[in-house]
């Protein structure tokens, strides 16, 4: 089983390297998902196994779903125009519908799906469209939500309270961007940072701070404090963005620091920052 895991994650790695890591992980349990949609005990166990090893055993669904007031959802008697609009204004793949209340979820409806209706509008149908939903419980362990997305056509799961009230939303690219992170935290062989051939730098939103100053050759936080003697309260990268917006930043947003970089946040939940592609926009006075 040892070598099961070995050669699973030496898959990932050879896989193109300049895509991030997860991107590569995302793409490798689809890429299985659809030539194996039966998990077997082998599956459950090695899954298992993995989880021990990262320190993943305890997080459930509750702590990495979207919550139910940031779901991006539609009505049943959406028009396509009004889909069009949806998909166009984010990034997602992918969205929930419903009949009068959130809590009604009739289906899953994919972007790619209305493609055929975009120059054939009159015989657009909605119902013709909707994909299988998948519910699980808030308490459902992480290892375990990833088998019953992976075995979905959709890498989509709604969490259910016991009423069986929508509580939030989790996709495959949530489950595996939190596997990704504990990865990062505990395997040295998983890079922190993406050097890119522009220049530019992908960083993993947990990179501690000096580690980022040194590698900029710039001082990051001093500049962001109001007094020398002002306790920072934060380590990390993210920290840092947040300090930088005086909030939480969100995905797609660019942030300027005093220095002249620029912090663009490549992947955010509501709850933490991610991922941050860092660009040097002018010359450092220490330089």
């Amino acid at each position: 089983m040892i070598t099961k895991i070995k050669n699973y994650f030496s898959k990932l790695l050879r896989k193109n390297n300049e895509l991030p890591l997860i991107d590569r992980l995302e793409d490798l349990i689809e890429s299985d998902s659809e030539t194996n949609n039966v998990i077997n005990a082998d599956d459950s166990n090695e899954l298992t196994l993995v989880s021990n090893v990262l320190g993943l055993k305890d997080l459930t669904a509750e702590d990495i779903m979207v919550p139910r007031a940031d779901i991006i959802a539609a009505k049943m008697n959406t028009t396509l125009d009004g889909f069009i609009k949806i998909f166009s204004q984010n990034s997602f793949s992918q969205i929930p519908i419903y009949k009068d209340t959130l809590d009604n979820i009739v289906g899953i409806v994919r972007v790619r799906d209305f493609l055929p209706y975009v120059n054939n509008p009159e015989s657009f149908n909605i119902e013709s469209l909707l994909k299988e939903v998948i519910y699980v419980v808030p308490s459902i362990k992480l290892l375990e939500l990833l088998v019953e997305i992976r075995a979905s056509v959709n890498h989509m799961a709604l969490v259910v309270d016991e009423f069986g009230g929508i509580d939030g939303l989790v996709t495959l690219h949530d489950v595996v961007s939190e596997i990704v992170g504990e990865i990062q935290q505990n395997q040295s062989i998983f890079p922190q940072i993406i050097t890119k051939p522009d220049g530019t730098i992908i960083a993993d939103a947990k990179m501690p701070i000096d580690k980022c100053e040194d590698l900029l050759n710039i001082e990051l936080l001093k500049p962001l404090l109001k007094e020398n003697n002002e306790d920072p309260c934060v380590e990390t990268l993210g920290g840092l963005t947040m300090l930088l917006a005086e909030r939480m930043p969100t995905r797609g947003e660019s942030l300027m620091h005093p220095s002249g970089i620029e912090f663009d946040i490549l992947e955010a939940d509501p709850r933490r920052v991610k991922r941050i592609l860092i660009r040097k926009l002018q010359e450092s006075s220490r330089d």
